[in-house]
C-alpha cells in the first residue's frame, strides 16, 4: 500500500504541475521514510480501496519502513489531469513499481496500476482517493 501512496498526485506555473509536483512530495516522503510527510499529503476524508483510512495507511507505511531499510518506487507514465468543471479536484494515473530492501539487493517488488483524485485545499492538493490493481 506503501507504494501505492506514492503514486497518486501532481505545484509550479499551472495547476496541473502543481499537482504533479505533489505527487512527486509524496514519492519522495515515502522513499525517505517520512511517514508524517508522507500523511499530511492525506486529505482527512482519505479513502483508498474503499476502506484504508487515513490512519490505517499512517500504520502500513510505519510497518513498512520498520520492515525495511530501503524502499524504492518507480514511477513509470503519470498523468495527471484536473477535471472539467472542477477547478479543486484532479485525477492521477500510473504504473509503480514498489521495492523494499533490508540491503543493496531488494528483497520485494510489487507492481500496481493506480488511478488516484487529489484536491485542492488552501493553495495545497491532497491525495483524497487511492485505488490500484
Amino acid at each position: 500500500m506503501l507504494g501505492v501512496l506514492a503514486v497518486a498526485a501532481c505545484s509550479s506555473s499551472s495547476p496541473e504541475d502543481a499537482l504533479n509536483e505533489a505527487a512527486e512530495r509524496l514519492q519522495a516522503s515515502l522513499e525517505s521514510r517520512q511517514a508524517g510527510a508522507a500523511a499530511r499529503q492525506l486529505h482527512d476524508d482519505f479513502l483508498a480501496q474503499q476502506h484504508y483510512n487515513r490512519q490505517a495507511a499512517r500504520q502500513q507505511m510505519l510497518g513498512l519502513f520498520m520492515r525495511y531499510k530501503n524502499v524504492n518506487i518507480l514511477v513509470v507514465n503519470r498523468q495527471c489531469q484536473l477535471d472539467t468543471g472542477f477547478n479543486y479536484r484532479g485525477q492521477c494515473t500510473a504504473q509503480v513499481a514498489v521495492t523494499g530492501a533490508q540491503g543493496l539487493i531488494p528483497e520485494r517488488l510489487e507492481y500496481y496500476r493506480v488511478n488516484s483524485v487529489w484536491e485542492l485545499e488552501e493553495g495545497e492538493w491532497l491525495l483524497y482517493r487511492l485505488d490500484w490493481e
